[in-house]
């Protein structure tokens, strides 16, 4: 998809402070083997903090450096992974209350770690046929990973710790501080089981009190592959992940060289290369790899604070390009290439310290 118009108007992250992972191996919480290679130095943690109330708390600061700002909301879409709160409840209507947004539709997202870059397309079609009313859309996503259910230290491969953290995104069809593009969402359900296992379908695992064992589910998934004598699921993730970049480049009528960034998933190094920018035939430098150790995994987040992170320390220039790429079991993949624009004047912001909204 190549959208006509479409900006990023706003963007407001809200990060707890960082756990040290030393810590998290003396206390035996986290792998000291692990630790050693995936070279992780923290992961945030929110401690009580609702995720949203801290979807809240972002989209405060991202509509407060929207030209529109609140009135100009027509649409609200809220993504998440994990526990929002009550079950059979809406987390998009509580955050629209809380900010004071009315006569806007909105709804939820669950598309995992990629909901934030599924909104986006969302987005675009949204602005393509809406001739009257507000016209910008929130995007906000947050998630916290606090339960007896998961253990955040143990919840997926190398590097891969879940964080807590919460991002918001205005998309504006009239102008913002970085154009969109392209964006391009493929599903590639033979990897559907990778993220289910030999689980059962129902009742659900949290319904009844089962742990959520991510690593258990993969381990098993891949087996069964193996045993079959089908393609290794590394591989084959690879290649879908080097597909779906391509062709968000295709459709932007850029190559990989002309990327200044390539934002992907916090997690370990070698998946950074494989999945993202090997197939662009960059650098891991071009990634915010090693920002991403300071963080953890931090859901559908990464990539928005990366990038509030680049414009913020002057890392992003106009005329730049840069490339989000999210992956989620499902198995999902989302492509979407940014131009900026204009620099917004809160780059000029010092930097906001951990623990606050950024």
């Amino acid at each position: 998809m190549k959208p006509p118009n479409m900006f990023l108007a706003g963007l407001g992250c809200w990060l707890p402070a960082p756990y040290p992972a030393s810590d998290a191996v003396a206390a035996g919480l986290y792998d000291a083997t692990v630790f050693a290679e995936s070279k992780l130095r923290g992961v945030l943690v929110a401690g009580p903090e609702s995720p949203p109330d801290m979807a809240v708390r972002a989209a405060r600061t991202a509509l407060g450096r929207s030209p529109g700002g609140t009135a100009a909301i027509g649409t609200v879409l809220h993504g998440s992974t994990f526990y929002q709160g009550p079950e059979m409840w809406s987390p998009t209507a509580y955050i629209m209350r809380e900010l004071g947004i009315t006569g806007a539709s909105g709804t939820e997202i669950r598309n995992g770690c990629n909901s934030m870059l599924t909104g986006v397309e969302l987005a675009a079609g949204l602005l393509s046929c809406r001739p009257d009313g507000p016209p910008d859309v929130l995007l906000t996503t947050a998630d916290n990973f606090d339960s007896p259910l998961l253990n955040r230290w143990d919840s997926g491969p190398m590097g891969v710790i879940a964080a807590d953290a919460a991002s918001a995104v205005v998309i504006s069809p009239t102008a913002g501080f970085a154009r969109v593009d392209s964006v391009v969402s493929r599903v590639y359900p033979e990897f559907e089981a990778m993220a289910r296992g030999d689980e059962p379908l129902f009742p659900p695992t949290g319904s009844v009190g089962r742990r959520i064992d991510t690593v258990a589910r993969a381990e098993q998934f891949n087996a069964t592959v193996r045993g079959t004598g089908g393609t290794s699921v590394a591989d084959g993730i690879a290649r879908a992940c080097a597909e779906t970049v391509l062709a968000a480049l295709h459709e932007a009528g850029l190559e990989g060289g002309d990327l200044r960034w390539v934002l992907v998933p916090n997690g370990d190094e070698a998946t950074t290369r494989t999945c993202a920018t090997d197939p662009l035939g960059l650098d891991v430098s071009r990634s915010q790899w090693e920002f991403g150790c300071g963080i953890g995994h931090a859901s559908s987040s990464d990539q928005f604070i990366a990038l509030d992170h680049l414009l913020r320390t002057g890392q992003l220039d106009e005329g730049d390009h840069v490339l989000l790429f999210g992956g989620a079991p499902g198995w999902s993949a989302v492509a979407a290439v940014l131009t900026v624009h204009a620099l917004p004047s809160w780059t000029r912001d010092p930097m906001t310290p951990s623990g606050g909204s950024a």
